[in-house]
């Protein structure tokens, strides 16, 4: 009950917070930020589903985005972006068929055809089932095929979907290299991503604990172990692929939205990159990691133009000096809290040799002619995440929050002295009270603490 008012409580606040924001002046940078944490949140969650939880590697999460994005984008299309097409490449079956607004209005729905939040509730779930029908076929070699082998796999699927809509044949409904331009900028608000972005959260924290879940982490443990123990393997892995497509297209119709347009480059493979910085920064198998490691690309991302800029070299030197010795600093203080021997590695110590010696350059070059010659790098936020992963991969394998998921009970400690809910049905004898003399004391107090 305690940990059900802290949450109700906490997103009240958040939701009070956003509030604010949207009436503040100057806060438009911020809320798209927010914004675009809640939609690249949706699509890390999903992509967690199959990397972390199922133990499979996916590279094509991005297509299954492009096809959510396209979807919605056709469906959400007013008439007066539609009449330019007619003498481009989108064709009049797609541009007289492809509406939404005609399909509601000829089935008596003209009241949710003239509200656009309704339509986009309709095209959003439709742009799911898109990507859902593909999830099924991009899971099906899951059933044979594992490894590096799978990923290929996926990757390939993921680029072909991504580079369909400029093939001629599906250039009539995609309007081909030239895109989807002109979705209404009304739909996908703030408030539509943050409410999804919750309903996401709800949903897979469900369940990743449900006997589905639990088979989820059986198969990624040991797939012969869990087939032994009565798992449908097939059915197992072509759902979590079917459900992370169908929020991976929510999350694709979402950023249309927010990019009011959608081609074949909004989509490329830098997309699935980001999603996997994600989940590998915050923890593979974690939804609370999925959803840090999501903050941190996005602010990377919007707010990292300062990377790029012009600098005396010796700032990169000083950079790449102070990351090194700080991940080294990182990780002798999580191998110490976590009592693992040896605290530090001999990795350890040539990363952190390594920083050390580009500080100690950067000390005493720092006047040299070829350290204060002004040097930009583009492309420095990929190339940061891309250093960020790297590190993860060498410090702490796991991520920030390893398996594991936020809890009140991290803040306020676990009541030991009461059995969970939870323990009680897996374990019948703590109801009993023939077989447990102090269950009825047990429940007496849940009833009081309640």
């Amino acid at each position: 009950m305690r940990n059900h008012l802290l949450t109700l409580a906490t997103v009240g606040l958040v939701t009070l917070g956003l509030y604010l924001l949207t009436q503040m002046d100057g806060t438009s940078g911020l809320l798209s930020a927010l914004r675009l944490i809640f939609i690249w949140g949706i699509a890390a969650i999903s992509l967690n589903l199959i990397n972390g939880q199922l133990g499979i590697l996916s590279l094509g999460h991005h297509g299954f985005m492009l096809v959510g994005g396209y979807v919605t984008a056709l469906l959400m299309l007013p008439e007066k972006e539609r009449r330019p097409f007619r003498t481009r490449l989108l064709s009049d079956w797609a541009r007289d068929n492809l509406d939404l607004d005609k399909w509601l209005r000829g089935l008596g729905l003209d009241f949710i055809a003239n509200s656009i939040d309704l339509k986009f509730i309709i095209a959003l779930f439709i742009a799911g089932l898109a990507a859902a029908l593909l999830g099924v076929l991009v899971g099906a070699p899951s059933l044979r095929l594992k490894g590096d082998y799978l990923a290929i796999v996926t990757f390939g699927f993921g680029e072909i979907i991504r580079l369909l809509p400029n093939a001629p044949e599906v250039a009539a409904f995609t309007n081909g290299p030239l895109g989807i331009k002109g979705i209404p900028g009304d739909a996908g608000t703030i408030w539509w991503t943050f409410f999804a972005f919750l309903f996401v959260l709800w949903f897979f924290t469900r369940l990743k604990f449900s006997s589905y879940g639990r088979a989820f982490e059986g198969i990624r443990e040991d797939e012969i172990a869990a087939e032994a123990m009565g798992v449908n393997l097939a059915y197992h892995k072509v759902l979590a692929f079917t459900i992370s497509a169908f929020f991976a297209g929510v999350a694709g119709g979402l950023y249309a939205s927010y990019l009011q347009s959608v081609d074949t480059q909004t989509f490329n493979f830098f997309v699935t990159f980001f999603l996997l910085v994600a989940i590998s920064l915050g923890g593979l198998g974690s939804i609370t990691g999925a959803v840090i490691g999501t903050a941190v690309v996005v602010l990377v991302r919007n707010y990292g133009g300062f990377l790029e800029q012009p600098y005396p070299a010796w700032v990169g030197y000083l950079s790449g000096a102070l990351l090194m010795l700080g991940a080294f600093a990182f990780s002798a203080y999580i191998r110490k809290t976590r009592r693992l021997r040896p605290v530090i590695e001999t990795k350890h110590y040539i990363f952190g040799a390594i920083g050390l010696a580009l500080l100690l350059v950067t000390v005493f070059f720092r006047n040299e002619p070829w350290m204060t010659q002004t040097v930009q790098f583009f492309g420095m936020r990929k190339i940061l995440l891309a250093v960020i992963l790297i590190l993860i991969m060498i410090y702490r394998r796991e991520g920030v929050m390893g398996r594991a998921e936020f809890s009140w009970k991290l803040i306020f400690g676990p009541r030991e002295d009461i059995p969970s809910e939870e323990q009680r049905k897996q374990d019948a004898w703590l109801s009993n009270p023939e077989l447990n003399p102090g269950a009825s004391e047990t429940k007496e107090d849940d009833d009081a603490s309640a």
